[in-house]
This record gives structure tokens, sequence and C-alpha cells, in this order.
């Protein structure tokens, strides 16, 4: 079922200022460590969408799976790598964007939980996780290295932001791609229910969280979340895309691979941050002073 907002509004009704794009999430189960079996789901998906979104979104880690510890080596990708060349000549055939998550080898040997965004053909932005989840079940503090940037890159009519799952759980970093005006926070998450015991839900906490971000800071919030059972972890997926009022807009069933579909219209960001200028009225020098003041403390 696709869910197309603002199909069928008469022109006169849609504002001059106010630009779209059809945005799709894509909820995949990855097969464990086989990126080319991932990368060719990838591309069969991009295809039967083909004109019907303008970006496709993947979940994090989607050319691997995502427990990996020792064996990410064997699956790490280089930005200019065969694999990656590959996704780039499939956008540049058939005319979409893409992003999706993948184990990056970096410099030096180091390796990276990052996510990619693919633009006519070509290699854009590439975003590392800057706080790699390390609590519950999650270990990834033991493999992998920090990002240490939140990218912006323009898509459209969009000024976007990827954000990969526990980055989302520090304020500070969607904060910051705020104050770059992002008008699309792209969440690619792995998680998993139960994967903080059995008193928290993951998909209400996720979907709480987005919709903050969502009516905060006046943007739109896609969450591409996976399925399938990994080493006795059940991904329940659940992804969604949120407007800039609070208001879920397209949404993949629970534990099912899908593709939903919507339009997202910059006249809606615009319009709630007429509304609630929440960004504008913000004095990052206050901010800056008190950050200062806790980086220079002493912690006993």
């Amino acid at each position: 079922m696709w869910d197309l907002v603002g199909e069928g509004h008469p022109p006169e009704l849609i504002p001059k200022w106010g630009l779209y794009m059809k945005l799709g999430i894509a909820q995949v189960a990855p097969v464990f460590g086989n990126v080319e079996a991932n990368i060719s789901e990838m591309i069969h998906l991009m295809h039967m969408n083909k004109g019907k979104a303008d970006l496709l979104v993947f979940p994090e880690l989607s050319l691997t799976g995502y427990n990996l510890k020792d064996g990410l080596y064997d699956v790490a990708l280089t930005t200019d790598s065969k694999e990656i060349r590959r996704v780039c000549e499939a956008s540049k055939e058939i005319g979409m964007n893409v992003v999706f998550g993948f184990v990056e080898q970096g410099k030096g040997d180091q390796i990276y939980n990052s996510a990619m965004m693919i633009k006519e053909g070509k290699v854009c932005s590439v975003q590392r996780k800057i706080y790699p989840t390390n609590y519950g079940i999650f270990e990834e503090g033991k493999y992998f290295s920090r990002g240490k940037k939140v990218q912006v890159e323009p898509i459209g009519s969009f000024t976007s932001s990827m954000l990969i799952c526990n980055d989302l759980w520090h304020p500070s970093l969607p904060h910051i791609a705020a104050h770059h005006h992002t008008s699309l926070l792209i969440g690619l998450i792995n998680s998993p229910e139960g994967g903080l015991g059995s008193q928290y839900s993951s998909s209400e906490g996720w979907e709480t969280v987005g919709k903050f971000y969502a009516g905060m800071y006046g943007c739109y919030v896609a969450l591409v979340n996976r399925v399938g059972i990994e080493n006795e972890i059940t991904f329940y997926g659940n992804s969604k895309v949120i407007d800039p009022y609070g208001r879920i807009i397209a949404q993949c069933p629970y534990g099912e691979t899908s593709v939903q579909l919507c339009e997202i219209d910059t006249s809606l960001v615009k319009e709630i941050r007429t509304l609630l200028p929440v960004i504008r009225d913000e004095d990052v020098h206050v901010t800056m002073r008190h950050y200062q003041e806790i980086a220079e403390q002493e912690f006993v």
C-alpha cells in the first residue's frame, strides 16, 4: 500500500513555495555477512520502485547484517570499492537516490558503522556513527571507531542529515543538525525488541523520539529499522516517516519486509517553523558557554 501524502490536492491549494519529494523507506532483512546478496536486493527494490521514489532509505548496516564482531574486516568497504560503484551505477541508471548502512574501512584500518548517501549516481555524503552502541546486549564499542562530525547534504529542495541509531539518543546531535537547517532527518537503525530488557519497549521509545525531534525542530524524520532474526536477536521493523507536526505519514508493518512511500513537502517545514521558531530564537552562544564550562570541569 502506498501512502502518497499530498496526492490529489487541487493545484490552487498547494502553496507555490512548497516543493515535494517522493520518499521511500525500505524495511529489509539483510543476509548476514553477504554484501553482494544485500546489494542485489537493494538494487532490486530500487528497480521495483523506479519513478515512485526520489530517495529510498535502507536501515543501519543493511549491506552486512548487525552482529559481525571480528568478521567486520571481511565485509568492510571503502567509499570507492567496486561494491559501492555498483550501487552508484544503479542509482544513475534507475534515476533514484539512495541511503544505506555499511561497514566502512577508513584510514589506518579503522572500522566505522557508517551511512552513505548516493545522489545522482555519485557518493555525496558518508556519516560515521558517533556513539557506537555499547550497553544492554550491544557491544559496538569493542569493534567500531567513532565518527567525529554531523554531515549535512542538500537533496532536492530539502537539507538532510543522516544519524545512525544510538546517535539519535544523544540530543546534541539532532540539535546540531537542526542548526544546519536540516529539514529531513534520516535515522538508520537496527533495533530489536527487548534489547534493553522486558520493561522497556524499543518500538514505543523510537516513536517518542521521532515525534519529539519532528515537532521540536519542524522537520521530517525517517526512522528505518530492519527485520529478521540474527544470533537469536529479533529485529522488529516498524519503520516510519513522521511529518513536522509529529504525524506518522508512512509506516512499515511489524516484523515484515516492506517498502512504503510518501510525499514530503518543504512548505510544511516552513509552516511549522513559522509557528514555532525554535532554532530562530535559539542562542547558540549560551549553549556553547555552558558546554565549555562542563568540558573544563574535573569530575571526581
